[in-house]
């Protein structure tokens, strides 16, 4: 994985805008990405596919995605996971390209990706229902996810803007897909899947680590804003 510096990065460049501040502002192979999914979303918005078709598929293929990983085909389900974090990456470009960004457009994403988070883990939880309390661990994964977005959405609506920090939607759906592929390595008689359950119960950490990350964040910012009004 290549880094980049601040000298390679071009101002005008909209995939070092959109970067800038996350995780990938100095990976090079996001950039490269990034960019191939701006000039595909270019190309679907002038045949006419629109940003809430593109989201309507992504939330459609994360819930089949969730039936997949339930019924035990983890590489089905990485797939369908893949796929539908390119189209909700497309849903964005295709309306700045077309012109059709809209409040209403943005909540329906917002929205959409919420369930689309929550599908996989949920069939992660189902595949182990009948192992007790471990089906707690997907769950818990899901309920910190849930957190760093909300904090996030609310510190929007607070009139402020938080600092990009880590486990956003993009890490989540990566280290997700890390878990799945990690799950089909079956070594265990006793517990099937085992390294999905313990990938899953890593990335529930992080996103904990996440949700007090964004607070502390969220506390700095807004303490900062509540002075200079006082």
């Amino acid at each position: 994985m290549q880094l980049l510096t601040d000298s390679d990065i071009v101002p005008n460049d909209p995939a070092a805008q959109r970067l800038r501040g996350t995780v990938w502002q100095d990976v090079q192979l996001a950039h490269v990405g990034y960019s191939l999914i701006s000039s595909l979303g270019r190309g679907l918005g002038r045949v006419g596919i629109s940003a809430n078709a593109l989201t309507t598929m992504a939330l459609a293929l994360s819930a089949a995605a969730g039936v997949a990983v339930a019924t035990g085909h983890l590489w089905s389900a990485a797939a369908l996971v893949l796929v539908s974090g390119v189209l909700d990456a497309l849903d964005g470009v295709v309306a700045r390209a077309t012109g059709t960004t809209s409040r209403w457009g943005a909540l329906l994403d917002s929205t959409v990706d919420r369930f689309a988070d929550a599908f996989p883990l949920m069939g992660v939880a189902s595949l182990y229902l009948a192992h007790d309390r471990l089906a707690l661990i997907p769950i818990g994964t899901l309920v910190f996810g849930f957190g760093v977005s909300y904090v996030r959405a609310r510190a929007e609506a607070l009139g402020t803007q938080l600092p990009a920090l880590f486990m956003r939607r993009a890490e989540r759906t990566i280290l997700l897909l890390l878990c799945l592929a990690l799950g089909t390595v079956d070594f265990s008689p006793v517990m099937p899947h085992a390294l999905l359950l313990a990938g899953v119960g890593i990335l529930g950490v992080m996103n904990a680590v996440g949700v007090v990350a964004a607070l502390s964040a969220a506390r700095r910012v807004l303490s900062a804003k509540d002075e200079h009004l006082g």
